[in-house]
């Protein structure tokens, strides 16, 4: 039944992400074109949506641990899909920004609810593999979606944009029915009663949230420093753009599953965060060589970067499944897991980005230097902060230590 779920839940990934990334690929000139936004306001309403995110991220989280998570995603999904709807309609600043701001909560819910749904399924580290198949299946649906997307801004057509917000609707929508058919066991109402704001007062949980919080800059360094980098401050053509996020997008989609076996207990994800730390560090260094280069060995350069900064990425996204699953609670698993993502949204959707394009706009190749310096810190700090021992079976003495849960961290 379990093997049911967890391919059921890997299908449903895909079909979400597929619709996703159809309107990643023109948001932008859907708000901008559409819409009738300014940059500045798709901006700003983005931000916004991302603190309002951060706000009720954890207020949820503990709202799913007693409906159950599945239910929440499911709720969740559907949801989504009528804000989507929502931007079908949309006409100014005023009626776009209740749906961004919807979209948003329901998206960063829906990252967290799902690693917390995989808990539920599966055990130790067979919980890291499961998601390391599920963040496959979403690169190889991203890879798909985005070209079909890219097509569709194209034709230069609101209507064929609209009817395209229509099928991504439709794929939230199917990924509820996927997610509500699945045979689970019933849900266990909380064990016992705890203080709210839990997770906040483990200061492990913190601790490592805060180191993966500087690691996850490497998503607007993906998305925005190395394409704005590439364009503005190096030889090298924009049209070698598409084929550097490529090769990202193929490196992810071979390597996800070997490096999240290499970090599936508590110690190795630890150096898999200072692994990280240094590869997006080089990574830095060779972005900003590239800027000294020049003919092919520009894009050469490039290319090895972008290896580099993928490969930091890969292990901080399985370093991150591993601790926190040994963080979080049974009991209070989908609490624990959103506040423990709420760093990655920070760097992911609010300071990253602004941190990245202002310090590209104002202090140039001295970007790359700041965000390496970052990226060591971490990677030092992933070195000496605790994190919660490996169990040992029949164990108690560890208040996250629940029954039938003390190999979380075996193999």
């Amino acid at each position: 039944m379990a093997q049911d779920s967890v391919r059921r839940l890997i299908g449903a990934g895909f079909i979400d992400y597929l619709g996703g990334g159809l309107f990643l690929a023109f948001s932008a000139i859907y708000f901008t074109g559409v819409v009738g936004l300014t940059a500045p306001q798709v901006g700003l309403g983005l931000g916004l949506s991302g603190l309002v995110a951060l706000v009720v991220a954890v207020p949820l989280g503990r709202l799913a641990d007693r409906v159950g998570v599945r239910r929440a995603l499911v709720v969740a999904h559907l949801v989504r899909a009528a804000a989507t709807l929502g931007y079908a309609t949309a006409v100014g600043w005023w009626s776009a920004l209740p749906a961004m701001i919807v979209v948003t909560v329901a998206d960063q819910s829906v990252a967290a609810w799902t690693q917390a749904l995989v808990a539920e399924l599966t055990s130790g580290a067979e919980r890291v593999r499961v998601m390391a198949k599920y963040r496959t299946a979403v690169n190889v649906a991203i890879s798909v979606a985005s070209p079909l997307g890219g097509l569709a801004v194209g034709l230069r057509s609101p209507s064929a944009l609209r009817w395209l917000l229509v099928v991504a609707a439709f794929a939230y929508v199917l990924v509820a029915a996927l997610l509500a058919s699945a045979r689970l066991a019933p849900v266990r109402p909380p064990e016992r009663r705890r203080r709210r704001l839990a997770a906040f007062r483990d200061r492990r949980l913190v601790r490592l949230a805060a180191v993966d919080t500087v690691l996850q800059l490497w998503t607007p360094m993906l998305n925005l420093g190395f394409p704005l980098w590439l364009a503005g401050h190096t030889d090298a053509g924009t049209g070698w753009t598409g084929p550097l996020y490529g090769l990202a997008t193929v490196l992810c989609v071979l390597l996800q599953w070997p490096i999240a076996r290499l970090t599936a207990t508590v110690s190795r994800a630890r150096a898999g965060q200072a692994g990280a730390g240094v590869a997006l560090a080089a990574a830095c260094a060779l972005f900003a060589a590239a800027a000294h280069t020049r003919g092919h060995l520009t894009p050469l350069t490039f290319a090895v970067a972008v290896t580099l900064l993928t490969l930091g990425e890969l292990l901080a996204v399985a370093a991150a499944w591993t601790l926190s699953y040994a963080l979080a609670p049974r009991d209070r698993r989908a609490e624990f897991l959103s506040a423990f993502a709420m760093g990655r949204a920070v760097s992911r959707y609010i300071l990253g980005p602004i941190l990245v394009t202002a310090a590209l706009a104002t202090i140039g190749p001295w970007t790359w230097a700041l965000l390496a310096a970052l990226f060591l810190t971490a990677a030092l700090a992933a070195t000496t902060v605790k994190a919660e021992p490996e169990p040992v079976p029949h164990q108690r003495s560890s208040p996250y230590a629940h029954p039938n849960e003390t190999d979380r961290s075996s193999h």
